[in-house]
């Protein structure tokens, strides 16, 4: 049996009723709080006992202050000669218990309590929580940019789709902790001003929990997506994951390990801020090398040169080949398969340029097709508009022609014609399915029959 828990904090540093009113039922059922971390509480077991826990603030404390305040020790000094000792202190709020059947109340006056809990929240804690609803917003705008760029691209974005729920989330959940905030001050201004005492406080934490319960339903959905659709990204979102962990593991190590040198508030501020910037920077730099010039998270593999060319040793499996589609066994092979997806609308681009060795002709064949999947009528309606949109026409016209379907073993099919010339480009249409198509030269009944089946929607 373990002798220590810990737990996640939760609360809001105002709270102090939801703080006082917690430790307390924790102690009746035989935990003590032993230490105040970063973000989490822990607790040791003992005998299960009534004690009382009071909670005051002091407006000088600070998670980079090297050693307590001066404020600070008067307040322990006069709390133990009150028979309430000191268990800790987490940013300006400090912790007391007392074994007392009926302990000195720490606060007398909730007028000087109010506007001490204010100081408190105005030094830390109010400009941190504008600041993340900052973040959120800016992701809102980043994903409805995207939206009005390419409405295709948005609705088919597993990516949009989470950063718009994790960033209402974000919203709702910094939005609902600031007005509780603004909303007990002045129902315990008004209280007192009326001779009553400070507001009740309570609840927020389970809100916070909850919240943090559906953090962890978007984000287990959000990785269900990207195994359906990207399962290469899942590595790189799991990654970026545990390097934000260990950014903020080491700037919290940073940070404790400048206390316990004796560095000034300020300097340890600074020097933990530039700890932040780097490493963030280093990740971010990371990353970008790492994709751009090392490959990961691609799914190309390992590759090979073959006359001044990439190609890839083991290509990965699409669902319509050069080889399938020309009988023709290439000897050098690059393939690329990128797609996404949401509930509302899936798109799956594939490409593959083959060739075979000199000794055998040389012949080179190029195709890529992009498979869009939807249920919703209007969506697969903007599909067909957006592809048969004539983007530039100041310098060709681009038309869709109806040609027969027969061949292709698909319900409607367009052939793209460029300035009235036919191209090698062909839409495939089934019920909730479109295929754009481009082939290297215009495939005869046969070629068609196998594209076709390959590309058609599973029975």
């Amino acid at each position: 049996m373990k002798d220590t828990k810990r737990e996640l904090n939760l609360y809001q540093l105002f709270d102090y009723q939801g703080v006082e009113r917690h430790l307390e039922a924790m102690a009746a059922k035989g935990w003590r709080l032993e230490r105040i971390g970063n973000a989490f509480w822990r607790y040791r077991r003992s005998a299960p006992a009534q004690v009382s826990y009071a909670v005051t603030y002091v407006s000088d404390g600070s998670m980079f202050n090297p050693r307590p305040t001066d404020s600070q020790n008067r307040l322990d000094e006069l709390c133990a000669a009150a028979g309430w000792e000191k268990v800790g202190d987490w940013a300006q709020m400090q912790i007391f218990v007392s074994e007392q059947p009926d302990p000195v109340p720490l606060e007398t006056e909730d007028a000087v309590r109010i506007e001490a809990i204010h100081r408190s929240m105005k030094k830390n804690f109010l400009p941190s929580n504008y600041a993340l609803l900052a973040m959120p917003l800016l992701w809102l705008f980043i994903a409805f940019s995207n939206f009005r760029r390419d409405p295709l691209d948005f609705f088919s974005s597993s990516n949009d789709f989470f950063l718009i729920l994790l960033s209402t989330l974000l919203l709702v959940l910094q939005g609902v902790n600031l007005s509780a905030y603004y909303r007990w001050r002045r129902r315990s201004l008004t209280s007192v001003a009326h001779g009553g005492g400070c507001a009740a406080t309570g609840g927020y934490r389970r809100f916070n929990l909850a919240a943090l319960g559906v953090l962890a339903a978007i984000t287990a959905a959000y990785l269900l997506s990207l195994m359906r659709w990207q399962r290469s990204s899942i590595a790189a979102f799991l990654l970026i994951l545990l390097a934000y962990g260990g950014i903020l593991f080491l700037v919290l190590r940073t940070r404790d390990g400048l206390k316990r040198a004796g560095a000034s508030r300020r300097l340890n501020i600074a020097l933990t801020l530039l700890m932040d910037v780097v490493l963030a920077v280093g990740l971010v730099s990371l990353l970008t090398f790492g994709i751009l010039r090392l490959g990961w998270f691609t799914g190309e593999g390992d590759t090979y040169l073959y006359q001044g060319q990439e190609w890839q040793t083991d290509p990965p499996a699409i669902p319509l080949t050069a080889e399938e589609l020309t009988g023709i066994s290439y000897a050098h092979i690059r393939r690329w398969d990128l797609g996404d997806g949401s509930f509302l609308m899936s798109r799956h681009t594939y490409s593959e340029t083959a060739r075979q060795d000199a000794a055998s002709g040389d012949t080179r064949y190029h195709l890529s097709y992009t498979i869009t999947r939807t249920g919703i009528a209007r969506l697969y309606d903007l599909v067909l508009e957006d592809t048969m949109a004539n983007d530039d026409p100041e310098f060709w016209e681009i038309t869709w022609q109806k040609t027969d379907p027969m061949p292709w073993g698909a319900e409607a099919v367009w052939r793209r014609y460029l300035d009235g010339a036919p191209t090698d480009t062909w839409l495939l249409c089934w019920p909730g399915q479109i295929a754009e198509l481009e082939l290297d030269g215009e495939p005869d009944a046969a070629r068609m029959a196998v594209a076709g089946a390959a590309l058609a929607p599973e029975r």
